[in-house]
């Protein structure tokens, strides 16, 4: 003998299967890659000043503290992707901060693909990816707080 199973527990199953899957998946597609001076003028567009602290423009260093040290974009949120904090130091430190312009040591840089990837996951709006990274900033012209972005790099 088959019994029907009780309302209640088919309308749960249902919103237990539908909520399988249903994390986000970000892709390289995902990422919006921009050139320095690209960088900067959304930058600029953004509100307060370019390197200012009332900038709403986030400048997000993934590397680890060392190489932030090393050298830097000014102003520049070193938001170490290799920590156990990345999510909630970037939820806290990004919070009403756009664009959010994510930067590694230079062209195809992993860390930085990565780091951006995970912000667009975790929601946060107006992600970019800086081409060329460092290297290309500092061979653009633009300042570079520390020593020769060359030192910074692997």
């Amino acid at each position: 003998m088959h019994l029907p199973l009780p309302v209640p527990v088919i309308l749960a199953s249902i919103l237990v299967l539908s909520g399988v899957g249903c994390t986000q998946k970000t892709s390289d597609r995902d990422l919006q890659p921009v050139t320095p001076a690209e960088a900067v003028n959304l930058a600029a567009r953004s509100g307060g000043g370019l390197f200012s602290s009332d900038a709403r423009a986030a400048w997000v260093d993934p590397r680890s503290p060392a190489r932030f040290d090393t050298a830097h974009i000014p102003s520049a949120i070193n938001l170490y992707f290799g920590s156990g904090d990345f999510e909630n130091d970037a939820l806290v430190a990004l919070r009403d901060r756009n664009p959010v312009i994510v930067y590694g040591n230079d062209f195809q840089d992993i860390l930085a693909d990565a780091a951006s990837k995970r912000l667009i996951e975790l929601g946060i709006k107006d992600v970019y990816t800086l081409r060329g990274g460092l290297l290309q900033w500092a061979k653009d012209g633009n300042d570079v707080d520390g020593t020769d972005p060359d030192s910074a790099t692997d």
